[in-house]
């Protein structure tokens, strides 16, 4: 390790918002270095070839890009010659099958159901204060007698947005004027074709190699009037003038890391108010899309539980599990869970894969054929994530986003990632490269640049 740390920044995590971070300091001429626990960079975005064979890539963790037209990432892949393509699904492209009658919706109810669905998720951007959480706020929707289609669309799919109960949840978490952060108008998602490893590869290509540190586990951040100390598990010792920290909320939450001074009680007390989310994804590749009626075109479909929880929403990932649009590409699904079911899954790998593909089979009783490989996120039980983004809990105020952002300890200890998102997105990747730049660009203009 170099001795010259006059002028170094420490960053805490190689993810966008690290790796985003390092780029920009790099460009403005002041030397980082990037700190991360894990073997790999990236952070919560992982992409897997799952089967092995270039045709089976998976995102893990991050996936879709929202509203792309105007998302920063998209552009930022663009320009890298990275290709998208639409994958959200339509009013045309999702089947509901009703694991209690055993029966597919017919078209005409899977459309009205989508209908009903898309306007009461729309009825929900309007501020209320008539709720104690997100979930009583969805009963009176869906009134005293709701279909087990629209308790499952709604509720499934407000857990799988944010991660967290519908019951933990604040009731304006899906508001457009309640908070300081956005949400997308989701007029377009896209996925990427070969993952989002590709985003990954542009931030990190700048980044000197001897810059990077992986698998050192971060315990101490401490800061002094000249400077900043980062002590990890293993004893190695990265000194700088700054320090910028992009862990994870619930690696914040957790208290995995100890800061000397303590962290403000002001912020604390919002960290401990914010929830963190919980999504895992079960990756499947497959011989032959059995469960598409046409071969040529994606089929995304869900299983109502019985009793309702938020699991198996099966995503058709086929069109862009391929190395890059002009190469094969596998039949691929992602059966995404969320909530308590996520926690199940992570805890337990084997048993997710078994009770996925067990649905599978009753699903599809005379196509299904036994896939070629699967793999299994565990960002729950990761200590360098417990979890996956941020959400408001009943607790969670107005204002409490920016209060997490603000720097600490004479502006030496700074902060970024998805959770780091006034005026941007939040638990998303733009959110987390926007904050990344805004982490670098106060430590350039503090050196005068």
């Amino acid at each position: 390790m170099r001795d010259d740390s006059s002028r170094r920044v420490v960053i805490i995590g190689g993810g966008v918002a690290g790796l985003t971070a390092a780029g920009c300091l790099r460009d403005a001429g002041i030397e980082s270095v990037i700190v991360e626990g894990r073997s790999r960079l990236g952070g919560r975005i992982q992409t897997i070839d799952v089967d092995g064979s270039d045709t089976a890539w998976i995102d893990m963790g991050a996936a879709w890009i929202d509203d792309h037209k105007t998302n920063r990432v998209f552009h930022r892949l663009d320009a890298g010659g990275i290709s998208v393509k639409p994958t959200w699904p339509g009013l045309t492209d999702v089947r509901t099958f009703d694991e209690r009658t055993g029966n597919w919706l017919s078209r005409f109810r899977s459309i009205v159901a989508m209908l009903k669905f898309g306007w009461r998720m729309h009825g929900l951007r309007r501020r209320t204060t008539d709720f104690a959480n997100l979930g009583d706020r969805i009963d009176a929707v869906l009134g005293k007698y709701p279909s087990r289609t629209d308790q499952f669309l709604f509720k499934t799919t407000a857990e799988l947005l944010n991660g967290g109960c519908v019951d933990e949840t604040h009731q304006n978490a899906f508001s457009k004027d309640q908070w300081e952060y956005h949400r997308y108008a989701e007029k377009t998602s896209v996925m990427i074709v070969g993952g989002y490893r590709h985003l990954i590869d542009l931030l990190a290509a700048p980044i000197d190699a001897d810059d990077i540190f992986l698998e050192r586990e971060v315990t101490t951040v401490r800061c002094t009037d000249s400077g900043v100390a980062v002590e990890c598990s293993d004893g190695t010792r990265f000194a700088g003038t700054h320090v910028i920290v992009t862990v994870p909320i619930g690696v914040l939450k957790a208290e995995a890391i100890t800061f000397e001074p303590p962290l403000p009680v002001e912020k604390q007390d919002v960290i401990d108010r914010m929830g963190v989310g919980h999504v895992e994804k079960v990756a499947m590749a497959f011989p032959s899309p059995f469960w598409r009626k046409k071969p040529g075109k994606a089929l995304h479909f869900s299983s109502i539980t019985d009793p309702i929880t938020p699991q198996f929403v099966f995503i058709d990932v086929s069109d862009t599990a391929g190395a890059t649009p002009d190469t094969p590409s596998s039949a691929c699904l992602v059966a995404i869970s969320a909530a308590a079911s996520a926690r199940a899954t992570a805890d337990d790998p084997p048993a997710a894969v078994k009770t996925s593909l067990t649905a599978l089979q009753r699903m599809f009783p005379t196509t299904y054929e036994p896939p070629v490989a699967t793999q299994v996120s565990e960002w729950s039980s990761s200590p360098f994530s417990r979890g996956v983004y941020s959400y408001p809990t009943p607790t969670t105020r107005a204002g409490d986003y920016a209060t997490l952002g603000q720097p600490i300890h004479n502006g030496r200890v700074l902060f970024a990632g998805d959770s780091i998102v006034e005026d941007t997105y939040l638990s998303s990747v733009e959110g987390a490269l926007v904050s990344g730049e805004r982490a670098a660009d106060a430590i350039i203009n503090r050196h005068g640049h």
